[in-house]
Protein backbone atom coordinates (compact mmCIF):
# COMPACT_ATOMS: atom_id res chain seq x y z
CA UNK A 1 0.00 0.00 0.00
CA UNK A 2 1.43 3.39 -0.95
CA UNK A 3 1.34 6.51 1.21
CA UNK A 4 -2.06 7.45 2.58
CA UNK A 5 -4.37 10.12 1.26
CA UNK A 6 -3.26 12.38 4.10
CA UNK A 7 0.33 12.03 2.86
CA UNK A 8 -0.56 13.47 -0.52
CA UNK A 9 -2.78 16.14 1.01
CA UNK A 10 0.16 17.22 3.15
CA UNK A 11 2.21 17.77 0.03
CA UNK A 12 -0.36 19.84 -1.82
CA UNK A 13 0.59 23.02 0.02
CA UNK A 14 3.26 23.50 -2.67
CA UNK A 15 0.87 22.78 -5.54
CA UNK A 16 1.31 25.22 -8.35
CA UNK A 17 -1.27 27.93 -8.91
CA UNK A 18 -1.79 30.33 -11.76
CA UNK A 19 -4.28 32.85 -13.06
CA UNK A 20 -6.32 32.34 -16.20
CA UNK A 21 -4.27 35.09 -17.81
CA UNK A 22 -1.01 33.35 -17.01
CA UNK A 23 -2.28 30.07 -18.45
CA UNK A 24 -3.51 31.86 -21.55
CA UNK A 25 0.00 33.24 -21.99
CA UNK A 26 1.47 29.77 -21.66
CA UNK A 27 -1.04 28.45 -24.17
CA UNK A 28 0.06 31.10 -26.64
CA UNK A 29 3.69 30.14 -26.15
CA UNK A 30 2.72 26.51 -26.54
CA UNK A 31 1.05 27.20 -29.86
CA UNK A 32 4.18 28.85 -31.23
CA UNK A 33 6.40 26.06 -29.99
CA UNK A 34 4.08 23.40 -31.39
CA UNK A 35 4.06 25.01 -34.81
CA UNK A 36 7.85 25.13 -34.81
CA UNK A 37 8.19 21.53 -33.66
CA UNK A 38 5.53 20.09 -35.91
CA UNK A 39 2.79 17.63 -35.07
CA UNK A 40 3.91 14.09 -34.37
CA UNK A 41 7.47 14.90 -33.27
CA UNK A 42 8.52 13.47 -29.93
CA UNK A 43 9.96 16.05 -27.57
CA UNK A 44 11.72 16.29 -24.25
CA UNK A 45 12.74 19.07 -21.91
CA UNK A 46 15.57 19.12 -19.38
CA UNK A 47 15.81 21.75 -16.65
CA UNK A 48 19.23 22.09 -15.03
CA UNK A 49 21.05 24.71 -13.02
CA UNK A 50 23.51 26.14 -15.55
CA UNK A 51 25.89 25.44 -18.39
CA UNK A 52 28.87 27.18 -16.84
CA UNK A 53 30.48 24.13 -15.29
CA UNK A 54 31.73 20.88 -16.66
CA UNK A 55 29.36 18.66 -14.67
CA UNK A 56 26.26 20.20 -16.25
CA UNK A 57 27.88 20.28 -19.68
CA UNK A 58 28.53 16.55 -19.36
CA UNK A 59 24.94 15.97 -18.12
CA UNK A 60 23.66 17.83 -21.18
CA UNK A 61 25.88 15.74 -23.42
CA UNK A 62 24.43 12.46 -22.17
CA UNK A 63 20.87 13.79 -22.28
CA UNK A 64 21.20 14.96 -25.87
CA UNK A 65 22.90 11.76 -27.04
CA UNK A 66 20.15 9.63 -25.50
CA UNK A 67 17.37 11.86 -26.84
CA UNK A 68 18.78 11.53 -30.35
CA UNK A 69 19.28 7.78 -30.01
CA UNK A 70 15.71 7.25 -28.81
CA UNK A 71 14.06 9.68 -31.22
CA UNK A 72 13.28 12.79 -29.14
CA UNK A 73 13.98 16.42 -29.77
CA UNK A 74 16.06 17.83 -26.95
CA UNK A 75 15.52 21.12 -25.15
CA UNK A 76 17.86 22.16 -22.34
CA UNK A 77 16.65 24.96 -20.09
CA UNK A 78 18.83 26.54 -17.38
CA UNK A 79 17.32 27.97 -14.21
CA UNK A 80 20.37 29.32 -12.31
CA UNK A 81 19.09 27.68 -9.15
CA UNK A 82 15.86 29.71 -9.23
CA UNK A 83 12.88 27.56 -8.21
CA UNK A 84 10.31 29.96 -9.75
CA UNK A 85 12.16 29.91 -13.06
CA UNK A 86 12.23 26.13 -13.04
CA UNK A 87 8.51 25.96 -12.29
CA UNK A 88 7.84 28.26 -15.25
CA UNK A 89 9.95 26.01 -17.47
CA UNK A 90 7.94 22.97 -16.44
CA UNK A 91 4.63 24.79 -16.99
CA UNK A 92 5.68 25.98 -20.44
CA UNK A 93 6.94 22.54 -21.44
CA UNK A 94 3.65 20.97 -20.39
CA UNK A 95 1.61 23.61 -22.21
CA UNK A 96 3.62 22.90 -25.37
CA UNK A 97 2.80 19.18 -25.16
CA UNK A 98 6.33 18.06 -24.31
CA UNK A 99 6.42 14.28 -24.00
CA UNK A 100 8.84 14.00 -21.08
CA UNK A 101 10.56 16.27 -18.55
CA UNK A 102 13.68 15.67 -16.50
CA UNK A 103 16.39 17.39 -14.52
CA UNK A 104 17.42 18.26 -10.99
CA UNK A 105 16.01 20.76 -8.54
CA UNK A 106 18.23 23.19 -6.64
CA UNK A 107 16.51 22.49 -3.34
CA UNK A 108 14.96 19.35 -1.89
CA UNK A 109 11.58 20.96 -1.23
CA UNK A 110 11.13 22.11 -4.85
CA UNK A 111 10.83 18.50 -5.97
CA UNK A 112 7.30 18.32 -4.55
CA UNK A 113 5.78 21.07 -6.65
CA UNK A 114 7.65 20.05 -9.81
CA UNK A 115 6.85 16.36 -9.51
CA UNK A 116 3.17 16.98 -8.85
CA UNK A 117 3.00 19.45 -11.74
CA UNK A 118 4.06 16.65 -14.08
CA UNK A 119 1.82 14.04 -12.48
CA UNK A 120 -1.25 16.26 -12.71
CA UNK A 121 -0.49 16.89 -16.40
CA UNK A 122 0.19 13.21 -17.13
CA UNK A 123 3.75 13.90 -18.31
CA UNK A 124 6.42 11.37 -17.26
CA UNK A 125 9.31 12.93 -15.41
CA UNK A 126 12.48 12.09 -13.57
CA UNK A 127 13.90 14.41 -10.95
CA UNK A 128 17.25 13.11 -9.77
CA UNK A 129 19.68 13.86 -6.95
CA UNK A 130 17.36 16.13 -4.92
CA UNK A 131 14.13 15.07 -3.24
CA UNK A 132 12.15 16.41 -0.30
CA UNK A 133 12.61 14.62 3.00
CA UNK A 134 9.99 11.94 3.62
CA UNK A 135 8.68 12.13 0.07
CA UNK A 136 8.81 9.35 -2.53
CA UNK A 137 7.77 9.03 -6.18
CA UNK A 138 4.74 7.03 -5.02
CA UNK A 139 3.57 10.05 -3.02
CA UNK A 140 3.46 12.08 -6.22
CA UNK A 141 2.04 9.50 -8.64
CA UNK A 142 2.91 7.19 -11.51
CA UNK A 143 4.31 9.87 -13.79
CA UNK A 144 7.10 10.59 -11.31
CA UNK A 145 8.86 7.68 -12.98
CA UNK A 146 11.92 7.41 -10.77
CA UNK A 147 14.16 9.19 -8.33
CA UNK A 148 17.82 8.24 -8.35
CA UNK A 149 20.91 9.69 -6.78
CA UNK A 150 24.59 8.99 -6.37
CA UNK A 151 25.31 7.01 -3.23
CA UNK A 152 26.39 10.22 -1.54
CA UNK A 153 27.66 8.44 1.55
CA UNK A 154 29.84 5.91 -0.30
CA UNK A 155 31.20 8.60 -2.59
CA UNK A 156 32.20 10.98 0.19
CA UNK A 157 33.44 8.16 2.43
CA UNK A 158 35.77 7.00 -0.35
CA UNK A 159 37.05 10.49 -1.14
CA UNK A 160 37.64 11.17 2.57
CA UNK A 161 39.47 7.88 3.04
CA UNK A 162 41.80 8.73 0.16
CA UNK A 163 42.37 12.16 1.69
CA UNK A 164 43.20 10.76 5.12
CA UNK A 165 45.55 8.17 3.64
CA UNK A 166 47.27 10.88 1.57
CA UNK A 167 47.71 12.82 4.83
CA UNK A 168 49.54 9.86 6.30
CA UNK A 169 46.71 9.03 8.66
CA UNK A 170 47.21 12.00 10.95
CA UNK A 171 46.79 15.76 11.17
CA UNK A 172 44.04 18.29 10.72
CA UNK A 173 41.88 18.86 7.65
CA UNK A 174 39.35 21.50 6.70
CA UNK A 175 36.00 20.75 5.10
CA UNK A 176 34.07 23.18 2.90
CA UNK A 177 30.58 21.92 2.11
CA UNK A 178 28.07 22.78 -0.60
CA UNK A 179 24.51 24.06 -0.27
CA UNK A 180 23.15 23.17 3.17
CA UNK A 181 19.88 21.31 3.49
CA UNK A 182 20.24 19.49 0.18
CA UNK A 183 20.45 15.73 -0.21
CA UNK A 184 23.97 15.70 -1.77
CA UNK A 185 25.35 17.93 0.94
CA UNK A 186 23.73 15.99 3.79
CA UNK A 187 24.81 12.60 2.49
CA UNK A 188 28.38 13.68 1.78
CA UNK A 189 28.72 15.04 5.30
CA UNK A 190 27.64 11.64 6.63
CA UNK A 191 30.24 9.92 4.45
CA UNK A 192 33.07 12.14 5.67
CA UNK A 193 32.06 11.55 9.29
CA UNK A 194 32.03 7.77 8.72
CA UNK A 195 35.54 7.85 7.32
CA UNK A 196 36.69 10.10 10.17
CA UNK A 197 35.63 7.45 12.68
CA UNK A 198 38.24 5.09 11.19
CA UNK A 199 41.11 7.56 11.60
CA UNK A 200 41.54 8.50 15.27
CA UNK A 201 44.61 10.64 14.54
CA UNK A 202 42.77 12.80 11.99
CA UNK A 203 40.70 15.78 13.15
CA UNK A 204 38.55 18.33 11.39
CA UNK A 205 39.74 21.85 12.10
CA UNK A 206 36.79 24.03 13.06
CA UNK A 207 33.29 23.75 11.64
CA UNK A 208 32.31 23.01 8.08
CA UNK A 209 31.92 26.27 6.17
CA UNK A 210 29.57 26.73 3.23
CA UNK A 211 30.93 26.87 -0.30
CA UNK A 212 27.55 26.57 -2.07
CA UNK A 213 29.09 24.37 -4.80
CA UNK A 214 30.94 27.32 -6.39
CA UNK A 215 34.55 28.50 -6.50
CA UNK A 216 34.01 32.07 -5.34
CA UNK A 217 32.20 31.11 -2.14
CA UNK A 218 34.75 28.36 -1.49
CA UNK A 219 37.53 30.95 -1.79
CA UNK A 220 35.83 33.10 0.84
CA UNK A 221 35.38 30.11 3.14
CA UNK A 222 38.98 28.99 2.73
CA UNK A 223 40.23 32.50 3.45
CA UNK A 224 38.46 32.29 6.80
CA UNK A 225 39.89 28.83 7.50
CA UNK A 226 43.44 29.85 6.58
CA UNK A 227 43.19 32.88 8.86
CA UNK A 228 42.13 30.59 11.72
CA UNK A 229 44.36 27.56 11.19
CA UNK A 230 47.11 28.48 8.72
CA UNK A 231 49.91 25.91 8.62
CA UNK A 232 47.93 23.52 10.84
CA UNK A 233 45.92 22.61 7.73
CA UNK A 234 47.18 19.25 6.48
CA UNK A 235 44.36 18.38 4.09
CA UNK A 236 41.22 19.74 2.44
CA UNK A 237 37.92 18.05 1.60
CA UNK A 238 35.93 19.95 -1.05
CA UNK A 239 32.25 18.99 -1.31
CA UNK A 240 32.51 19.14 -5.10
CA UNK A 241 35.23 19.99 -7.61
CA UNK A 242 34.20 23.64 -7.80
CA UNK A 243 34.64 23.96 -4.05
CA UNK A 244 37.90 21.99 -4.14
CA UNK A 245 39.36 24.18 -6.88
CA UNK A 246 38.18 27.43 -5.27
CA UNK A 247 39.66 26.47 -1.92
CA UNK A 248 42.86 25.31 -3.60
CA UNK A 249 43.50 28.77 -5.07
CA UNK A 250 43.54 30.31 -1.59
CA UNK A 251 45.83 27.59 -0.27
CA UNK A 252 48.24 28.28 -3.15
CA UNK A 253 48.18 32.00 -2.42
CA UNK A 254 49.20 31.20 1.16
CA UNK A 255 51.90 28.65 0.20
CA UNK A 256 49.97 25.77 1.78
CA UNK A 257 50.50 22.55 -0.19
CA UNK A 258 48.29 19.74 1.10
CA UNK A 259 46.28 16.78 -0.30
CA UNK A 260 42.87 17.79 -1.68
CA UNK A 261 39.89 15.73 -2.78
CA UNK A 262 36.68 16.70 -4.55
CA UNK A 263 33.56 15.11 -6.02
CA UNK A 264 32.05 15.18 -9.55
CA UNK A 265 35.14 14.33 -11.65
CA UNK A 266 34.54 17.47 -13.68
CA UNK A 267 36.83 18.36 -16.56
CA UNK A 268 38.66 21.06 -14.53
CA UNK A 269 38.86 18.68 -11.54
CA UNK A 270 40.36 15.92 -13.68
CA UNK A 271 42.90 18.39 -15.07
CA UNK A 272 43.91 19.28 -11.50
CA UNK A 273 44.38 15.58 -10.74
CA UNK A 274 46.56 15.20 -13.82
CA UNK A 275 48.77 18.11 -12.76
CA UNK A 276 48.94 16.84 -9.18
CA UNK A 277 47.03 19.65 -7.45
CA UNK A 278 44.09 17.42 -6.46
CA UNK A 279 44.49 13.83 -5.28
CA UNK A 280 41.12 12.36 -6.24
CA UNK A 281 37.56 13.10 -7.34
CA UNK A 282 34.56 10.76 -7.36
CA UNK A 283 32.50 10.88 -10.54
CA UNK A 284 28.98 12.30 -10.46
CA UNK A 285 28.26 10.39 -13.70
CA UNK A 286 26.61 13.42 -15.28
CA UNK A 287 26.26 11.96 -18.80
CA UNK A 288 24.81 8.73 -17.49
CA UNK A 289 22.28 10.62 -15.34
CA UNK A 290 21.02 12.67 -18.27
CA UNK A 291 20.81 9.70 -20.63
CA UNK A 292 19.27 7.27 -18.14
CA UNK A 293 16.51 9.81 -17.45
CA UNK A 294 15.58 9.83 -21.13
CA UNK A 295 15.68 6.03 -21.36
CA UNK A 296 13.37 5.47 -18.37
CA UNK A 297 10.85 8.10 -19.47
CA UNK A 298 10.93 6.55 -22.94
CA UNK A 299 10.16 3.15 -21.43
CA UNK A 300 7.26 4.62 -19.46
CA UNK A 301 5.78 6.24 -22.56
CA UNK A 302 5.99 2.89 -24.34
CA UNK A 303 4.23 0.88 -21.66
CA UNK A 304 7.05 -0.37 -19.45
CA UNK A 305 6.57 0.73 -15.84
CA UNK A 306 9.20 0.28 -13.20
CA UNK A 307 8.32 -1.91 -10.22
CA UNK A 308 7.73 -0.07 -6.92
CA UNK A 309 11.18 -1.12 -5.64
CA UNK A 310 12.86 0.47 -8.68
CA UNK A 311 11.45 3.92 -8.12
CA UNK A 312 14.09 5.08 -5.65
CA UNK A 313 17.62 3.97 -6.45
CA UNK A 314 21.23 4.93 -5.80
CA UNK A 315 24.35 4.31 -7.85
CA UNK A 316 28.03 3.89 -7.19
CA UNK A 317 30.54 5.56 -9.49
CA UNK A 318 34.30 5.45 -10.11
CA UNK A 319 36.81 7.48 -8.13
CA UNK A 320 39.37 9.11 -10.42
CA UNK A 321 43.04 9.33 -9.47
CA UNK A 322 46.36 9.76 -11.25
CA UNK A 323 47.83 6.36 -10.41
CA UNK A 324 44.98 3.85 -9.82
CA UNK A 325 47.26 1.00 -8.72
CA UNK A 326 48.30 3.03 -5.66
CA UNK A 327 44.72 3.14 -4.39
CA UNK A 328 42.97 -0.08 -5.38
CA UNK A 329 44.04 -1.91 -2.23
CA UNK A 330 42.81 1.02 -0.09
CA UNK A 331 39.46 1.73 -1.75
CA UNK A 332 36.75 -0.89 -1.22
CA UNK A 333 33.40 0.64 -2.05
CA UNK A 334 34.06 2.11 -5.51
CA UNK A 335 36.06 1.23 -8.62
CA UNK A 336 39.29 3.22 -9.05
CA UNK A 337 40.06 4.55 -12.54
CA UNK A 338 42.69 6.62 -14.26
CA UNK A 339 41.63 10.28 -14.33
CA UNK A 340 43.11 10.96 -17.77
CA UNK A 341 41.40 7.92 -19.30
CA UNK A 342 38.08 8.86 -17.66
CA UNK A 343 38.43 12.42 -18.98
CA UNK A 344 38.94 11.12 -22.51
CA UNK A 345 35.95 8.76 -22.28
CA UNK A 346 33.53 11.36 -20.93
CA UNK A 347 34.60 14.69 -22.37
CA UNK A 348 36.20 13.88 -25.73
CA UNK A 349 33.92 12.68 -28.52
CA UNK A 350 30.85 10.60 -27.82
CA UNK A 351 30.29 9.09 -24.39
CA UNK A 352 30.89 5.33 -24.04
CA UNK A 353 27.24 4.45 -23.34
CA UNK A 354 24.78 2.45 -25.43
CA UNK A 355 21.60 4.44 -24.78
CA UNK A 356 19.24 2.07 -26.57
CA UNK A 357 20.56 -0.79 -24.45
CA UNK A 358 19.54 1.13 -21.32
CA UNK A 359 15.92 0.95 -22.49
CA UNK A 360 13.94 -2.17 -21.66
CA UNK A 361 11.57 -1.39 -24.53
CA UNK A 362 14.36 -1.07 -27.09
CA UNK A 363 16.74 -3.81 -25.89
CA UNK A 364 14.23 -6.29 -24.47
CA UNK A 365 13.61 -7.73 -21.02
CA UNK A 366 16.59 -10.08 -21.25
CA UNK A 367 19.09 -7.73 -22.89
CA UNK A 368 18.83 -4.26 -21.38
CA UNK A 369 21.78 -3.03 -19.32
CA UNK A 370 21.96 -0.04 -16.92
CA UNK A 371 25.73 0.19 -17.56
CA UNK A 372 26.29 1.29 -13.96
CA UNK A 373 26.19 -0.18 -10.43
CA UNK A 374 22.61 0.72 -9.54
CA UNK A 375 20.73 -0.52 -6.44
CA UNK A 376 17.25 0.01 -4.97
CA UNK A 377 17.05 2.03 -1.76
CA UNK A 378 15.11 0.57 1.15
CA UNK A 379 13.93 2.69 4.06
CA UNK A 380 17.21 2.50 5.95
CA UNK A 381 19.21 3.08 2.80
CA UNK A 382 17.17 6.16 1.98
CA UNK A 383 17.68 7.54 5.47
CA UNK A 384 21.43 6.93 5.19
CA UNK A 385 22.07 8.15 1.64
CA UNK A 386 19.74 11.16 1.82
CA UNK A 387 20.32 11.79 5.54
CA UNK A 388 16.62 11.74 6.44
CA UNK A 389 16.08 12.14 10.16
CA UNK A 390 13.32 10.13 11.81
CA UNK A 391 12.55 13.09 14.06
CA UNK A 392 11.62 15.15 11.00
CA UNK A 393 9.06 12.65 9.73
CA UNK A 394 5.52 14.09 9.83
CA UNK A 395 3.39 12.26 12.35
CA UNK A 396 0.73 11.33 9.78
CA UNK A 397 3.18 10.09 7.16
CA UNK A 398 3.89 6.43 6.35
CA UNK A 399 6.30 5.35 3.64
CA UNK A 400 5.05 2.96 0.96
CA UNK A 401 5.43 -0.63 2.12
CA UNK A 402 7.87 -1.55 -0.64
CA UNK A 403 10.67 0.29 1.14
CA UNK A 404 10.53 -2.22 3.98
CA UNK A 405 9.75 -5.24 1.80
CA UNK A 406 13.05 -7.14 1.88
CA UNK A 407 11.96 -9.69 -0.71
CA UNK A 408 11.00 -7.02 -3.25
CA UNK A 409 14.22 -5.12 -2.57
CA UNK A 410 16.34 -8.24 -2.97
CA UNK A 411 14.62 -9.18 -6.21
CA UNK A 412 15.50 -5.83 -7.78
CA UNK A 413 19.03 -5.89 -6.35
CA UNK A 414 19.65 -9.22 -8.04
CA UNK A 415 17.98 -8.09 -11.27
CA UNK A 416 20.28 -5.08 -11.62
CA UNK A 417 23.35 -7.11 -10.68
CA UNK A 418 22.51 -9.59 -13.43
CA UNK A 419 21.69 -6.96 -16.02
CA UNK A 420 24.84 -4.89 -15.37
CA UNK A 421 27.17 -6.58 -17.87
CA UNK A 422 28.77 -3.68 -19.75
CA UNK A 423 30.83 -1.39 -17.53
CA UNK A 424 32.46 1.33 -19.65
CA UNK A 425 34.96 1.95 -16.82
CA UNK A 426 35.93 -1.62 -15.94
CA UNK A 427 39.14 -1.46 -13.98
Amino acid sequence: MVGSHSNQSRRRFMKRTGSAGAMAGLTGIAGCLQSIRGDGDKSSMASISNLQNSYWLSWKKGYEEAAEALGYESNVQTNDGNVSTQQEQFDTAIASNTDMIMGQTYTNAASISLAETCVEAGVPSILAAMIANWYTPQDAGDEYVQFFAPHYVNHAYTAAKILFEAMGGEGGFVHIEGNRGTAPNNGRNVGVDLALEEYPDIERLGQRLQGNWIRSDARDAMSDLVSQFGDDINGFFGQNDGVAIGGHTILVENDIDVPIVGIDASEPGLAKIDEGSITASVSGMGPWQGGWSVAKCHDFLNGHKLTPAERMMSFNAPVCVKNPDEWRDTVERLPVVDAAEYNEAIFEGETPYDWEKMSVVEAGEDSWDPQIDLQPMNREGIKTVLAWDESDKPSNYSMPDVYTDSAAQQEITELYENRFTNNPFEQ
